[in-house]
């Protein structure tokens, strides 16, 4: 009994996270100023294309990397590591011992 209540629990858990898209879109928010939340799932699109419109419409918020210079789109693979460190920088306690 114990087991089929935490995996209840953990379904809720899943159910609350936000979905939070990753791409340089009109509206989107600079990742610099956006507060993830502390369950979230991060959707990324491909380099050039970015994430479809059927994504984009399930997220809850969306939100950009920001960059500098003539190139306007990175590789899936970094972006997600940029992003994943922001969630760490805002979220993570860190123990250095």
């Amino acid at each position: 009994m114990t087991e089929l209540a935490d995996a209840d629990n953990r379904i809720k858990e899943l159910q609350a996270a936000r979905v939070i898209a990753l791409d340089i879109i009109p509206g989107a928010v600079p990742m610099e100023t956006y507060r993830f939340p502390k369950r979230c799932l991060l959707l990324f699109g491909a380099e050039g294309p970015g994430l479809s419109q059927k994504a984009l419409n399930l997220a809850d918020d969306v939100v950009y990397i920001s960059q500098f210079g003539s190139v306007r789109s990175i590789n899936a693979g970094a972006a997600a590591a940029v992003a994943m460190h922001a969630w760490i920088a805002q979220h993570a306690t860190i123990n250095c011992d």
